[in-house]
């Protein structure tokens, strides 16, 4: 049992894939593990999308242990919002099956994760998905932008990511955002601290707004203004979990000092889901480390807010 009383689930490590002996009823490894009846698919209002894939990252790997590791952190976590006073997990979370990334390309996973995000938002699900490497978000805003047509994206981020392509593909995590754009799909970036200068001249040319974090600091209370002026009624939230310090998130492949803290994350996000109606969203970047594990405590932490908050 749990510090909360709920079932410990076996851990994903100790059982070979494909000889998991688990009742149909309740998902395997669940997120956050509620009650069974907390956790149906039809009544649940939020669905959790495991996306354990990183073929495109070009430094550290490692983001495609990140879903299980987030899942099994926030079997740990208080059902209790200390903020809001109550109980998040009420209106129903359910785990779906995780996206089958394992010998396929870039653009087969791309078409996989929109099959598996489609329903979802057909059904007004709110849907949260725990990455693996940035590049899973286009398709998930894509599936998002048909049940949306208004969609906007709140991009949290220490990278531009609107590379055109990068080392030889167009799906790579380097170019998530330039996807995003050619979907037609207005985007705000915040904590955004690194480019290149062809990012950066785009970024000119198409009057991208990108908020580095330093602004945050100096003018949060006119951030936030402005991110509820740029974005449209209905949000998709994309985490890079790069763009917080990594003093409070060491575990990620490409990690940038002097990002985002937390409470001024968590504010902005409380601040969008007031304001706004957030769809959808996904936690991304996650490369767990050994014998260190407040990266993904983190992200189960982050991911159980924005359920608070949407």
């Amino acid at each position: 049992m749990t510090a909360n009383g709920r079932r410990l689930l076996p851990q994903p490590s100790l059982y070979p894939k494909g000889n998991i002996d688990m009742p149909d009823a309740w998902p395997f490894n669940a997120f956050l593990d509620v009650p069974e009846a907390l956790a149906q698919p039809g009544s649940s209002k939020f669905h959790i999308l495991p996306v354990p894939y990183d073929g495109t990252a070009s430094y550290k790997k490692g983001t495609r242990f990140g879903p299980d590791a987030i899942i099994e952190a926030s079997q740990q976590i208080e059902l209790f919002d200390e903020q809001e006073h109550r109980e998040y997990h009420l209106p129903g979370v359910h785990t779906l099956p995780a996206v089958a990334c394992e010998d396929k390309t870039a653009e087969q996973v791309d078409n996989a994760i929109f099959a598996a995000a489609t329903p979802a938002f057909c059904q007004k699900k709110i849907l949260l998905s725990l990455g693996g490497e940035h590049s899973i978000t286009p398709p998930l805003v894509r599936a998002a932008k048909e049940s949306y047509p208004d969609l906007s994206v709140l991009q949290f981020d220490a990278h531009a990511d609107l590379r055109d392509s990068y080392d030889g593909t167009q799906y790579s995590h380097a170019c998530v955002m330039r996807r995003i754009f050619d979907l037609e799909v207005p985007f705000v970036g915040i904590g955004i601290r690194s480019f290149c200068k062809e990012q950066f001249e785009f970024m000119k040319a198409h009057q991208i707004v990108s908020v580095p974090p330093q602004a945050v600091v100096e003018n949060q209370g006119k951030i936030e203004s402005m991110l509820l002026n740029q974005l449209s009624d209905h949000v998709y939230v994309t985490f890079d979990i790069d763009g917080l310090d990594p003093s409070i998130a060491p575990g990620t492949g490409t990690p940038e000092p002097g990002g985002l803290d937390w409470h001024r994350s968590l504010h902005i996000l409380q601040a969008i889901g007031e304001r706004k109606t957030i769809v959808g969203s996904d936690i991304v970047e996650v490369m767990p480390t050994p014998s260190q594990h407040t990266t993904e405590f983190l992200a189960a932490r982050l991911a159980c807010k924005i359920i608070t908050y949407s």
